[in-house]
Protein backbone atom coordinates (compact mmCIF):
# COMPACT_ATOMS: atom_id res chain seq x y z
CA UNK A 1 0.00 0.00 0.00
CA UNK A 2 1.31 3.31 -1.14
CA UNK A 3 1.70 5.70 1.88
CA UNK A 4 0.29 9.06 1.31
CA UNK A 5 2.31 12.00 0.30
CA UNK A 6 1.85 15.11 3.08
CA UNK A 7 -0.15 16.96 0.35
CA UNK A 8 -2.43 13.79 0.18
CA UNK A 9 -2.28 13.87 4.06
CA UNK A 10 -3.74 17.47 4.65
CA UNK A 11 -6.09 16.77 1.67
CA UNK A 12 -7.67 13.67 3.62
CA UNK A 13 -7.77 16.01 7.00
CA UNK A 14 -9.81 18.12 5.15
CA UNK A 15 -12.07 15.66 4.02
CA UNK A 16 -12.59 14.32 7.53
CA UNK A 17 -13.55 17.75 8.34
CA UNK A 18 -16.18 17.68 5.76
CA UNK A 19 -17.28 14.49 6.64
CA UNK A 20 -17.59 15.74 10.23
CA UNK A 21 -19.88 18.26 8.89
CA UNK A 22 -21.69 16.04 6.58
CA UNK A 23 -23.04 13.95 9.84
CA UNK A 24 -22.98 16.78 11.98
CA UNK A 25 -20.70 15.20 14.73
CA UNK A 26 -17.37 16.99 15.44
CA UNK A 27 -14.42 14.86 17.00
CA UNK A 28 -11.12 16.49 17.65
CA UNK A 29 -7.79 15.78 19.55
CA UNK A 30 -6.53 18.67 22.14
CA UNK A 31 -2.74 18.59 23.35
CA UNK A 32 -3.20 17.61 27.30
CA UNK A 33 0.04 18.93 28.51
CA UNK A 34 -1.54 22.36 28.68
CA UNK A 35 -3.02 22.44 31.92
CA UNK A 36 -6.79 21.35 32.18
CA UNK A 37 -8.17 24.68 33.81
CA UNK A 38 -7.13 25.84 29.74
CA UNK A 39 -9.59 23.73 28.35
CA UNK A 40 -12.40 23.79 30.88
CA UNK A 41 -12.56 27.85 31.02
CA UNK A 42 -12.61 27.86 27.44
CA UNK A 43 -15.85 25.36 27.94
CA UNK A 44 -17.34 27.42 30.24
CA UNK A 45 -16.81 30.40 28.04
CA UNK A 46 -18.47 28.60 25.25
CA UNK A 47 -21.77 28.25 27.27
CA UNK A 48 -21.52 24.55 28.39
CA UNK A 49 -22.07 23.27 31.46
CA UNK A 50 -21.24 20.04 33.01
CA UNK A 51 -24.42 17.61 32.66
CA UNK A 52 -22.46 14.73 33.92
CA UNK A 53 -19.45 13.38 35.10
CA UNK A 54 -17.34 10.25 35.39
CA UNK A 55 -14.26 10.99 37.04
CA UNK A 56 -12.89 6.87 37.06
CA UNK A 57 -13.07 7.14 33.49
CA UNK A 58 -12.08 10.70 32.89
CA UNK A 59 -14.87 11.62 31.00
CA UNK A 60 -17.70 14.47 31.20
CA UNK A 61 -20.43 15.43 29.26
CA UNK A 62 -21.44 19.15 28.84
CA UNK A 63 -24.52 20.51 27.42
CA UNK A 64 -25.08 24.39 26.10
CA UNK A 65 -28.31 25.47 26.86
CA UNK A 66 -30.91 25.68 24.60
CA UNK A 67 -32.79 28.19 23.07
CA UNK A 68 -36.75 28.52 22.04
CA UNK A 69 -35.54 28.37 18.40
CA UNK A 70 -33.07 25.51 19.15
CA UNK A 71 -35.15 23.09 21.33
CA UNK A 72 -32.27 20.52 22.07
CA UNK A 73 -29.23 21.57 23.63
CA UNK A 74 -25.80 21.32 21.78
CA UNK A 75 -23.52 18.52 23.55
CA UNK A 76 -19.59 18.31 24.15
CA UNK A 77 -18.42 15.26 25.38
CA UNK A 78 -14.73 15.09 26.70
CA UNK A 79 -12.60 12.27 27.21
CA UNK A 80 -9.11 12.55 29.02
CA UNK A 81 -6.33 9.98 27.61
CA UNK A 82 -3.41 10.89 29.36
CA UNK A 83 -1.71 7.41 27.82
CA UNK A 84 -2.37 8.92 24.32
CA UNK A 85 -1.17 12.82 25.55
CA UNK A 86 -4.63 14.28 24.23
CA UNK A 87 -8.08 15.02 25.56
CA UNK A 88 -10.82 13.87 23.21
CA UNK A 89 -13.48 16.35 22.18
CA UNK A 90 -16.77 15.03 20.82
CA UNK A 91 -19.82 17.60 20.05
CA UNK A 92 -22.97 17.62 18.19
CA UNK A 93 -25.76 20.13 18.08
CA UNK A 94 -27.11 22.67 15.94
CA UNK A 95 -24.65 25.52 17.09
CA UNK A 96 -21.91 23.51 17.94
CA UNK A 97 -19.84 24.64 15.34
CA UNK A 98 -20.16 28.21 16.31
CA UNK A 99 -19.62 26.56 20.12
CA UNK A 100 -16.50 24.35 19.78
CA UNK A 101 -15.01 26.46 16.85
CA UNK A 102 -14.80 29.18 19.83
CA UNK A 103 -13.29 26.27 22.28
CA UNK A 104 -10.68 25.18 19.62
CA UNK A 105 -9.42 28.85 19.00
CA UNK A 106 -8.36 28.90 23.10
CA UNK A 107 -7.03 25.53 22.79
CA UNK A 108 -5.89 24.09 19.90
CA UNK A 109 -5.64 20.92 18.46
CA UNK A 110 -4.13 18.60 17.33
CA UNK A 111 -3.93 18.67 13.30
CA UNK A 112 -5.56 15.31 11.70
CA UNK A 113 -2.95 15.77 9.01
CA UNK A 114 0.22 15.16 11.86
CA UNK A 115 -1.83 11.87 13.49
CA UNK A 116 -2.21 10.42 10.06
CA UNK A 117 1.03 11.17 8.93
CA UNK A 118 2.13 9.42 12.68
CA UNK A 119 -0.68 6.57 12.07
CA UNK A 120 0.63 5.59 8.49
CA UNK A 121 4.24 5.29 10.04
CA UNK A 122 3.50 1.60 11.02
CA UNK A 123 6.51 0.18 13.56
CA UNK A 124 7.71 3.82 14.42
CA UNK A 125 6.85 4.87 17.72
CA UNK A 126 4.08 6.49 18.46
CA UNK A 127 1.69 5.12 15.60
CA UNK A 128 -0.44 3.16 17.48
CA UNK A 129 -1.15 6.11 19.64
CA UNK A 130 -1.96 8.04 16.68
CA UNK A 131 -4.32 5.48 14.84
CA UNK A 132 -6.11 4.94 18.86
CA UNK A 133 -6.62 9.02 18.64
CA UNK A 134 -7.83 8.84 15.10
CA UNK A 135 -10.21 5.77 16.08
CA UNK A 136 -12.29 8.51 18.51
CA UNK A 137 -12.51 10.52 14.70
CA UNK A 138 -14.17 8.35 12.39
CA UNK A 139 -17.83 9.65 12.27
CA UNK A 140 -18.16 7.63 9.19
CA UNK A 141 -16.20 4.61 7.67
CA UNK A 142 -14.87 4.59 4.14
CA UNK A 143 -12.13 3.06 2.33
CA UNK A 144 -9.37 5.28 3.27
CA UNK A 145 -9.99 4.48 6.58
CA UNK A 146 -10.06 0.85 6.35
CA UNK A 147 -6.90 0.52 4.42
CA UNK A 148 -5.14 2.34 7.25
CA UNK A 149 -6.99 0.03 9.88
CA UNK A 150 -5.69 -2.57 7.91
CA UNK A 151 -2.07 -1.63 7.60
CA UNK A 152 -2.33 -2.05 11.49
CA UNK A 153 -4.02 -5.41 11.39
CA UNK A 154 -1.59 -6.83 9.13
CA UNK A 155 1.38 -5.34 11.38
CA UNK A 156 4.30 -7.75 11.55
CA UNK A 157 4.80 -6.46 15.29
CA UNK A 158 1.82 -8.26 17.39
CA UNK A 159 1.80 -5.05 20.02
CA UNK A 160 0.52 -3.18 16.75
CA UNK A 161 -1.99 -5.84 15.96
CA UNK A 162 -3.34 -5.77 19.56
CA UNK A 163 -3.46 -2.12 19.69
CA UNK A 164 -5.14 -1.91 16.19
CA UNK A 165 -7.82 -4.53 17.22
CA UNK A 166 -8.90 -2.06 20.01
CA UNK A 167 -8.86 0.58 18.16
CA UNK A 168 -11.26 -0.69 15.22
CA UNK A 169 -13.28 -1.28 18.21
CA UNK A 170 -13.44 2.27 19.45
CA UNK A 171 -13.60 3.45 15.44
CA UNK A 172 -16.97 1.21 15.31
CA UNK A 173 -18.55 2.91 18.06
CA UNK A 174 -17.34 6.50 16.95
CA UNK A 175 -18.73 5.80 13.87
CA UNK A 176 -21.82 4.22 14.76
CA UNK A 177 -21.30 1.32 12.29
CA UNK A 178 -20.32 -1.82 13.17
CA UNK A 179 -19.36 -2.73 9.29
CA UNK A 180 -16.28 -2.92 7.93
CA UNK A 181 -14.87 -2.98 11.60
CA UNK A 182 -16.37 -6.10 12.35
CA UNK A 183 -15.18 -8.06 8.81
CA UNK A 184 -11.56 -5.98 10.03
CA UNK A 185 -11.63 -7.92 12.86
CA UNK A 186 -12.58 -11.04 11.92
CA UNK A 187 -10.13 -11.47 9.11
CA UNK A 188 -7.23 -10.44 11.28
CA UNK A 189 -8.51 -13.34 13.54
CA UNK A 190 -8.85 -15.66 11.30
CA UNK A 191 -4.62 -15.25 10.12
CA UNK A 192 -3.65 -14.51 13.73
CA UNK A 193 -1.00 -17.17 14.95
CA UNK A 194 -0.85 -15.96 18.60
CA UNK A 195 -3.08 -17.70 21.00
CA UNK A 196 -3.72 -14.72 23.70
CA UNK A 197 -4.18 -12.29 20.18
CA UNK A 198 -6.08 -14.07 18.74
CA UNK A 199 -8.98 -14.08 21.82
CA UNK A 200 -8.00 -10.73 22.11
CA UNK A 201 -9.30 -10.52 18.05
CA UNK A 202 -12.22 -12.86 19.33
CA UNK A 203 -13.51 -10.63 21.78
CA UNK A 204 -12.93 -7.41 19.64
CA UNK A 205 -14.92 -9.29 17.52
CA UNK A 206 -17.67 -10.10 19.11
CA UNK A 207 -17.98 -6.41 21.32
CA UNK A 208 -18.15 -5.26 17.28
CA UNK A 209 -20.96 -7.86 16.23
CA UNK A 210 -23.11 -7.13 19.42
CA UNK A 211 -23.45 -3.41 18.58
CA UNK A 212 -24.56 -4.99 14.39
CA UNK A 213 -27.50 -6.93 16.39
CA UNK A 214 -28.38 -4.21 18.43
CA UNK A 215 -28.46 -1.94 15.19
CA UNK A 216 -30.26 -4.88 13.40
CA UNK A 217 -33.13 -5.61 16.17
CA UNK A 218 -36.74 -4.93 15.23
CA UNK A 219 -38.00 -1.94 17.13
CA UNK A 220 -40.30 -3.03 19.91
CA UNK A 221 -44.22 -2.92 18.80
CA UNK A 222 -46.05 -0.29 19.67
CA UNK A 223 -47.32 -0.23 23.86
CA UNK A 224 -43.58 -1.88 25.24
CA UNK A 225 -42.02 -5.28 25.53
CA UNK A 226 -43.46 -7.79 24.10
CA UNK A 227 -45.51 -10.11 26.76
Amino acid sequence: MKVPSKSDLVARARELVHRMHDVERWAYAVDATQAPETWTAAIARAGYVVAEEDRAARVVRYEAPSSSAVPTPDVLVTLERPDLGVVLFQAYGATTVDRLGAVLESTGFVPQSLLLERAYAVGLPGASKALTTLAHMVVRWDEDWSDLFLLHLASPDPVARHEAALAAVVAAFSARQPEPAASLLREARDRESFPKLRDTLEEAVKAVEAMKLATEAPPLPEGGAAE
